[in-house]
């Protein structure tokens, strides 16, 4: 009798751990490749897609050193994001471009030519619970001269290669500034331009460009500032607000 008991608990401790394999294999991450392709003549695309849980999609574009490349993420879920990778790398290497600590758009001038890989995801906390994202991915690509003479004449918007990071004291709904923005600055003579985090809640990168002690931003939100001691206040819109200090406009 004890032998058939045996013989039977280890039956069942086998079924277990063949369902337990069964289950994990149901739940492995999914992840999808395609490649973006440009229409004749255009200069960029779009793709809408949707995403659940662990699954991804990798985005694969082709690029020349020297090009610009735009990429802009519209989701209305607010824990997706997407990262870039050189060509040479993908997922489970270094990003040249983080989208969950840098905002849902990504802009700059193409240091390698080869395919770049722009991942879309989900981030674990969401993930765990099977959400669903429904996105819009958009990507421009071109020459780079235009974007570089519209820098030039913007007497301030310049070409991204930033002198120094950190953060900004920054609120949303009414201006505490109890929050902490992570910002990243590039400086010229009298002009900066400042990318940081917005402190709403579906966050995003807010850009500023600063010259002739004035702001202005790359979207079009109104902007309202004043100066406050050896900052700078500001608001963009009615729900994101930021002191600026000096020191992040001219160094020091």
């Amino acid at each position: 009798m004890k032998r058939i008991y045996q013989s039977n608990l280890f039956a069942n401790l086998l079924i277990c751990l063949a369902f337990v394999c069964m289950s994990g294999a149901a739940r492995s991450d999914e992840s999808r490749t395609e490649t973006l392709q440009f229409a004749k003549g255009a200069t960029g695309t779009s793709v809408s897609s949707n995403i659940t849980g662990y699954n991804t999609v990798n985005y694969k574009v082709t690029a020349k050193a020297g090009q610009r490349m735009v990429v802009k993420l519209s989701t209305p879920h607010t824990a997706t994001y997407f990262n870039v990778y050189a060509p040479g790398s993908g997922p489970g290497d270094a990003a040249i471009f983080i989208g969950s600590t840098s905002g849902e758009r990504f802009a700059t001038t193409l240091p390698d030519s080869g395919t770049y890989t722009i991942q879309v995801y989900m981030m674990r906390s969401a993930a765990r619970r099977e959400e669903s994202a429904d996105f819009k991915l958009r990507v421009d690509i071109d020459n780079g001269k235009s974007s570089h003479s519209g820098s030039e004449k913007s007497g301030g918007r310049i070409a991204w290669k930033y002198d120094a990071s950190g953060n900004l004291p920054c609120s949303a709904g009414e201006p505490s500034f109890r929050r902490e923005c992570p910002f990243q600055v590039k400086r010229a003579p009298g002009a900066a331009e400042i990318r940081t985090r917005k402190p709403v809640q579906e966050h995003g990168q807010r850009v500023l460009y600063f010259a002739n002690d004035r702001f202005s931003t790359d979207d079009g939100t109104p902007l309202n500032w004043q100066r406050q001691g050896d900052n700078w206040w500001l608001a963009a819109g009615s729900q994101e607000y930021y002191l600026i200090p000096d020191a992040v406009i001219y160094g020091g």
